[in-house]
């Protein structure tokens, strides 16, 4: 059954990606440019991790530019630092929670409740827990901060959501509702899902983790290391482009759109078409052909010379938010490289110091409740810890112990006993 053909109307599943996140914004923009419908009719938008912030950046209607800015600018800032992600500057919880109070209006939960599912994981149990209704706009964003928390990479204690614990939803359900035939599923790893990279590896083995399907090629193994550590924003920029790309393949594959777009990329004239009469669709005063169209070609952001001309909008952003000011561009050039790695052995114990200052500080408001819950972890780990050597001891200590000369009993067990109690007469001395 096509989606569009559900009773209850179809949603949307945007994957965690880390900082391949920019890749749902690309595929975001060309919906909502060559197929509003489709984002203006969804019933929810779901995600975990970076794809729950494009969930809510949709919600809430912000634009292409504002997506692009908040996210490579964190790229642009990781960039900055001499040490990478490992610089104690660097703390991406702290700046997409000041971002989210910054950007998201006084109704954000509002808008959220009952449309947008936000994926999480449960510290204690590792179970997976979707959030779909907000009380205030405060629980919205801590509900956020959850689902983007990865454990020792941004941070050790993990942030509480009405009195418990979470970490990244990714953890346990990176693709919520994959499965559901109504629910169009959204993701930069190159697998099955509806809008992803076209791989042109041979493997045909893939990985099914997190609710989750992955092709095992080399291609998805480097792109999970971009997801943590960040290469330069015009790489990220393109997984941009390429989202957009993507999801223009799946509108003219299921065809939603009139212009074979794709086909004037690649400069090739697209087959004729032929029309199923009863494979048709009204949504809207409009016909929708419900077949598959397989022959419609890939194409990368290499093959398109000017990505303008499919997106104006989506290509300003990402040239403004790429473009870097004066003192950005001396810091990331090769003398600047240098002459930061040289005075590294000088600066670092300074900065390492302030950071770690500051970072104290903004952590006194938790941390009774943070010292609190760690005192209850230790002390249910202990217990555990002691429980099981406390069985394990009195599992060894009630195992009986046999010698190896037969009918002989070793000295301790339950037959030694029983001859201790009745001794048998002692027999004859042979002379």
């Amino acid at each position: 059954m096509d989606f569009l053909e559900a009773e209850d109307g179809w949603s949307l599943s945007f994957a965690g990606a880390g900082f391949l996140g920019l890749y749902h914004v690309g595929a975001t923009q060309c919906l909502r440019q060559r197929a509003p419908r489709i984002l203006q009719g969804a019933r929810r938008f779901y995600g975990s991790s970076s794809g729950a912030l494009n969930a809510v950046c949709i919600i809430c209607d912000k634009s292409a530019d504002f997506c692009c800015s908040s996210l490579l600018g964190m790229v642009k800032q990781v960039e900055r630092l001499s040490l990478g992600i490992f610089h104690p500057a660097y703390n991406p919880i702290e700046h997409i929670k000041k971002k989210l109070n910054d950007s998201l209006p006084e109704n954000c939960h509002i808008l959220a409740s009952q449309r947008l599912g936000i994926s999480m994981t449960r510290w204690y149990d590792g179970q997976n827990i979707i959030v779909t209704d907000f009380a205030t706009r405060d629980e919205l964003i801590q509900a956020l901060i959850c689902s983007l928390y990865f454990p020792m990479y941004c941070g050790t204690v993990p942030p509480e959501f009405r009195g418990e614990r979470y970490i990244d939803g990714a953890l346990s359900n990176n693709l919520p509702f994959s499965d559901s035939p109504s629910t169009i599923t959204v993701s930069p790893f190159h697998g099955t899902v509806d809008i992803c990279p076209q791989s042109k590896s041979g493997s045909l083995y893939e990985l099914t983790a997190f609710n989750a399907s992955f092709q095992i090629s080399t291609r998805n193994f480097f792109q999970g290391i971009i997801s943590l550590i960040p290469p330069k924003p015009e790489v990220v920029a393109d997984y941009c482009r390429q989202g957009y790309l993507d999801a223009l393949r799946f509108l003219e594959r299921r065809g939603l759109t009139k212009e074979p777009v794709l086909w004037s990329l690649v400069s090739k004239e697209p087959p004729e078409l032929t029309e199923d009469p009863g494979s048709a669709d009204h949504y809207q005063g409009q016909k929708l052909s419900l077949t598959i169209r397989w022959d419609i070609p890939n194409v990368l952001v290499k093959d398109v010379s000017n990505f303008e001309l499919l997106s104006p909008e989506l290509e300003a952003a990402l040239r403004k938010a790429c473009k870097r000011d004066f003192w950005a561009r001396l810091q990331c050039s090769v003398p600047g490289r240098a002459l930061t790695y040289l005075l590294l052995p000088c600066t670092l114990p300074f900065e390492y110091v302030y950071f770690r200052s500051r970072r104290l500080l903004l952590w006194l408001p938790e941390m009774p409740a943070d010292l609190c819950w760690m005192q209850g972890l230790l002390k249910s780990t202990a217990l555990e810890v002691y429980s099981m050597a406390k069985a394990q001891l009195l599992k060894l200590g009630s195992l009986p112990v046999t010698s190896t000369d037969s009918g002989r009993v070793q000295p301790g067990t339950a037959a030694s006993e029983n001859q201790a109690l009745n001794p048998r007469p002692a027999g004859r001395a042979l002379g």
